[in-house]
């Protein structure tokens, strides 16, 4: 997991999503149903999926840096959690001391644990995405990483590698059933994924997502959130929410309220008494015809607001993203 605000790990990790086979090939692994920093014995994982050949699931914990005492603590207590599966673990290189640890923990088990070593040549590239390009444009820019020859290569001398089968089945959603909540949600954030990829908090895991009458995000500085609904007391909602103490951010968005409301729509509201800029709508009778408008609605949120949510004291970085207010 990344330390100190920094989302190296977490575009480490995304850029293995969007090209999953550089995992698959180095490892011979098929995988599905990836998804990024879900939750597991009150661990967030970095990454998890299923094999589709041995039906195991596959946990995956990455460190730019080499193995420390903090994710050696995260992945023992997993591996104690497991009776089998597939643990992945990639880190610029590994103590001798963990190796030891880990391999150990898995005896006994039917679990498979591969150590793979990222090629030390992603950091730069990884630093620059992370520090230096608009977070609308990190998605677009992941394509900076192919430049880099070989980046993992598994080490098959250390790795415990055996034949196992478990008993985890993917099969991808092809029907919903919109008189339950989880599958208004889920299908909510597939949308949401399919057409706004480029926004990073979209691609993390939501957790309870079955019970969830609204789904929250991350909305740039800390205290700001994005709030979406489907159907939230007869309402389709999306909210841009800010905290007690970022009010300052609110206000510079509220002097320019006309060119919002022209540019997302007249049911635009500035709520000063909750410090929220707010769309309301009455939902449609077909689920899939909401979903449009709101995932419409909500990229124009994105579009306008972003250059103040995130980057408001530091204005250098609107120039990269001319669509904003």
């Amino acid at each position: 997991m990344s330390k100190n605000g920094s989302e190296r790990e977490f575009i480490f990790t995304l850029y293995q999503k969007e090209n999953i086979s550089i995992l698959e090939k180095e490892l011979n692994l098929k995988l599905a149903g990836i998804v990024l920093e879900p939750k597991y014995v009150g661990l967030k994982l970095d990454m998890y999926g299923i094999e589709r050949e041995s039906n195991a699931e596959v946990f995956v914990e990455n460190v730019l840096s080499k193995s420390d005492t903090s994710h050696q603590t995260r992945l023992l207590r997993l591996i104690k959690s497991l009776n089998k599966g597939i643990v992945i673990y990639q880190a610029i290189g590994f103590k001798n001391k963990h190796i030891r640890e880990l391999r150990n923990a898995v005896s006994g088990k039917e679990v498979n644990l591969f150590f793979v070593q990222i090629n030390s040549d992603l950091i730069a590239p990884l630093q620059k995405l992370n520090s230096q390009i608009h977070k609308l444009k990190i998605f677009e820019n992941l394509k900076v990483l192919n430049e880099i020859p070989n980046p993992i290569k598994l080490l098959e001398d250390i790795s415990i590698i055996r034949p196992i089968k478990g008993d985890k089945v993917f099969n991808e959603k092809v029907d919903w059933d919109f008189s339950k909540r989880g599958d208004v949600n889920n299908y909510l954030l597939e949308q949401l994924r399919l057409r706004i990829p480029y926004y990073l908090p979209f691609q993390r895991h939501k957790s309870n997502i079955d019970t969830l009458r609204l789904l929250q995000f991350g909305g740039g500085k800390s205290g700001i959130s994005l709030v979406l609904s489907i159907n939230s007391r007869n309402r389709a909602l999306v909210e841009l929410r800010f905290s007690e103490n970022s009010p300052v951010i609110y206000h510079a968005i509220k002097e320019k309220e006309q060119i919002a409301r022209d540019r997302i729509g007249k049911e635009l509201m500035f709520i000063d008494g909750k410090h929220t800029i707010a769309f309301h709508f009455t939902p449609y009778p077909d689920v899939r015809e909401t979903v449009d408008r709101l995932v419409t609605i909500t990229e124009r949120f994105i579009q306008a607001f972003s250059n103040f949510t995130y980057y408001y004291d530091k204005r250098e970085m609107w120039e990269q993203h001319k669509n904003g207010l």
